[in-house]
């Protein structure tokens, strides 16, 4: 995982507190990441996003990474069971959302290489993911180009070691 020092300051404590635990997650959540994965021109979509944006299509985006990013994309609040959700475990539900995502990536997709995206501004928690592919990108490689954002990036490909 890849993280801004904003992100990561608060992703210790969210882990000190156990708060990124995927069993704690609200049953919406759980529907959510349960959800059938679907293709549809070239890209790679949770069904139960996808059908919430009927009328989008390529042609409205610049590439695949951004209509994937448009449609793949969870407003963590939006999945409160009680009301709502404080700053911390906001963060810490979103982080659950992004690994459990990666995770299932990685099995259902073996050989296809994803990013998921954590977006945290202390108010709201996004949690977003798309295709790598060349020549595209959703966020740049130096994520402390955004320092008003927490923000972390999970990859389905796991880096090699150095010997």
């Amino acid at each position: 995982m890849k993280t801004n020092q904003r992100m990561e300051a608060l992703y210790q404590q969210v882990r000190q507190d156990n708060l990124d635990d995927p069993k704690a997650l609200s049953q919406k959540l759980q529907a959510l990441l349960g959800s059938p994965l679907v293709e549809e021109d070239g890209c790679l979509f949770l069904a139960q996003l996808r059908s919430r944006v009927p009328t989008v299509k390529l042609a409205d985006f610049k590439n695949r990474t951004a209509y994937e990013c448009y449609v793949n994309h969870i407003h963590v609040e939006d999945y409160s069971e009680n009301g709502g959700f404080l700053p911390l475990p906001m963060l810490g539900y979103g982080m659950a959302v992004a690994q459990a995502l990666r995770d299932r990536l990685a099995k259902e997709r073996e050989g296809q290489h994803f990013h998921v995206i954590v977006h945290f501004d202390g108010d709201h928690c996004d949690v977003r993911f798309h295709t790598v592919r060349l020549d595209e990108e959703w966020i740049g490689p130096d994520l402390e180009e955004y320092p008003q954002e927490a923000l972390a990036v999970l990859d389905t490909t796991p880096m090699r070691e150095q010997i």
